[in-house]
């Protein structure tokens, strides 16, 4: 029974080792968001290239709530400066810090029916250029 066991675990370890079994990625899992995603919006920088995707979601729980995460696209991998803002009226929430996947995520309740407005900032590893852009007014129905 031992060694039916050794060689099952043996087995397993090798099929983890090869990539066929992996943990869920923060994008399958909404990175932190419930909901549906409803919107992407990419920030880019001078040169029209994508330097982060600000990802919006949905859910009607809590008289609607939305949530969003800004999400590296030029310099994924690497720890840099990273924004994303979520407004609804005079309320906010934010998240801001060198980070080297996403930055959020950041929500607001009782957002059904009401407008949003969304914003994002990326620079790049060494903080000497910066690119950000901002939506206003979006998802009022």
């Amino acid at each position: 029974m031992r060694r039916i066991f050794v060689t099952l675990f043996s087995l397993l370890l090798g099929i983890a080792g090869m990539g066929l079994v992996s943990a869920p990625t923060a994008s399958a899992a909404g990175y932190g968001c419930g909901g549906s995603l409803v919107g992407q919006y990419n920030i880019k920088g001078a040169d029209k290239s994508t330097w982060g995707t600000i990802n919006v979601y949905y859910s009607s729980s809590n008289g609607g709530t939305n949530c969003a995460v800004n999400v590296a696209k030029k310099y994924a991998g690497t720890p840099h400066g990273m924004e994303v803002h979520l407004f609804q009226g005079s309320r906010r929430a934010d998240d801001r810090g060198k980070y080297s996947q996403y930055a959020g995520p950041v929500s607001l309740t009782g957002t059904n029916g009401k407008c949003i407005t969304v914003s994002g900032e990326v620079s790049n590893p060494s903080g000497s250029s910066v690119t950000l852009d901002k939506w206003s007014d979006i998802y009022c129905d």
